[in-house]
């Protein structure tokens, strides 16, 4: 038999494409083979930007391919839910033939296993009927897919009822040793019933994968891994400088900015790649960082403030900060000068952040954010939260005292160096992480 070929499929948002690219990085080293599929909108959005280099990658080993979203160039592709129909509706009547041509140019080393992301599940579906095994990437916590995983038990126990909704205010934890979570606050915050109940069909698509990878370590959240049995820890995929995907051009001046800044002096605040901040939150944040009167990197991707202006208070100097558009996040938080992360408490920007031994300040917008934010807070106690006021605001004045709150905190401090310490030491050779993965590699070549 020839060497294990993976054919992965992540959706096409950087959230979910960094981690499996990311994931085959690690498959190379392993000595197996990747052909990773994008839609042809994303791949071209990634090579425009300059931030992926192909002929960095080893041609041999990783391949290329893209099948189309089924959307024509101009539409929105911001709109979620539009995009995920076209995908829904067109791409998985392309994938058979798309394998099979795969396998016509290397008989000897055909497609043999398939991981996919959330929302393409329907891969697994295809090569479930073609007799091809199949893996699912998750890529955020894994408590948040126990909670998904657990949706209808929480219906069937009236926590929740069939769209998702709280039926009353109350915390529960899922196992014994799993924080306390306020029901208001599960991964599936914010969405709509249409949204949810895709969601919950999806993870019954899932189920056709043997195993749900999780991009985590158990050291981060033991507990997660009592909910099922094919919840299996292979992180923290850390991105190879060269190979990571993105969707804006990244700014290359920053690092020597960094240079110049002292050590641990640098508030660096961003919000990832899909969120929408509205004006007022904007402009007290601008204050705040204004107030501050630190340096600080602010990473403003372009459509995050909710209207068409340049969304800066006229009192807002910003004279000790660098403002650009997009950066490689990993490398700003490996730097010296970085004291602490504002952050929207996605899981990839919360894998960087503790890889990188930084406190968080944290402020999550939607879905899963929030179950982060509680480990941040409450289980690691390597970050502080920030709270809204009345008006739904996080004021200026807020936003600057509990910054100089967390640079104060030397207990804060010496616990995010610790937890960096563990949980890369999970993917060295010999830890639990790394043991993982070389089980599943083992599994696919079976």
């Amino acid at each position: 038999m020839g060497i294990p070929h993976f054919l992965v499929i992540p959706y096409p948002v950087p959230g979910h494409v960094n981690p499996l690219m990311q994931f085959s990085q690690v498959l190379i080293k392993q000595g197996c083979k990747i052909t990773f599929v994008n839609t042809e909108s994303s791949h071209k959005r990634a090579i425009a930007s300059g931030a992926w280099q192909d002929n960095n990658l080893d041609e041999a080993l990783i391949r290329f391919v893209t099948l189309s979203d089924g959307l024509e160039p101009e539409d929105d592709r911001s709109d979620q839910k539009k995009v995920l129909s076209s995908i829904k509706t067109n791409m998985p009547s392309m994938l058979p033939k798309l394998i099979q041509d795969i396998n016509d140019l290397d008989l000897d080393n055909k497609i043999s296993c398939i991981v996919s992301t959330m929302s393409m599940g329907w891969g697994l579906e295809i090569g479930h009927k073609l007799g091809i095994k199949g893996a699912f990437l998750w890529t955020a916590s894994a408590t948040s897919l126990a909670y998904l995983h657990s949706i209808p038990k929480l219906i069937g126990d009236g926590i929740i009822d069939s769209a998702g909704i709280p039926t009353r205010k109350q915390e529960i934890k899922l196992s014994p040793n799993m924080p306390m979570m306020d029901i208001t606050n599960l991964p599936w915050r914010g969405k709509d019933k249409i949204s949810f109940n895709n969601t919950a069909q999806e993870m019954q698509t899932m189920k056709l994968g043997q195993w749900w990878l999780c991009n985590t370590t158990y050291d981060l959240e033991p507990a997660a891994f009592s909910i099922s049995p094919r919840f299996l820890p292979i992180g923290p995929l850390i991105a190879d400088d060269t190979n990571k995907i993105s969707f804006w051009q990244e700014d290359k001046t920053c690092l020597a900015w960094l240079d110049q800044q002292p050590p641990q002096s640098v508030t660096y605040v961003s919000f990832g790649s899909l969120v929408v901040m509205e004006p007022n939150q904007f402009k007290e944040l601008a204050l705040g960082l204004d107030l501050l009167n630190k340096p600080f990197l602010w990473v403003i991707r372009p459509g995050t403030i909710n209207k068409v202006n340049n969304g800066y208070p006229d009192e807002f100097h910003g004279s000790k900060g660098k403002i650009v558009n997009w950066v490689h996040q990993k490398k700003i938080l490996d730097h010296p000068a970085i004291a602490c992360f504002i952050s929207h408490c996605g899981w990839n920007s919360t894998i960087e952040g503790v890889c990188g031994g930084v406190p968080f300040l944290c402020w999550p917008f939607t879905s899963d954010q929030f179950v982060n934010k509680s480990y941040i807070c409450d289980v690691w106690k390597v970050g502080l939260g920030l709270d809204k006021d009345k008006n739904g605001l996080i004021p200026k004045g807020k936003i600057r005292n509990k910054v100089e709150q967390l640079l104060g905190d030397e207990d804060i401090k010496a616990r995010s160096l610790k937890l960096k310490e563990l949980i890369l030491n999970s993917i060295a050779e010999g830890g639990h992480s790394s043991k993982n993965l070389e089980n599943f590699v083992n599994w696919a070549k079976l």
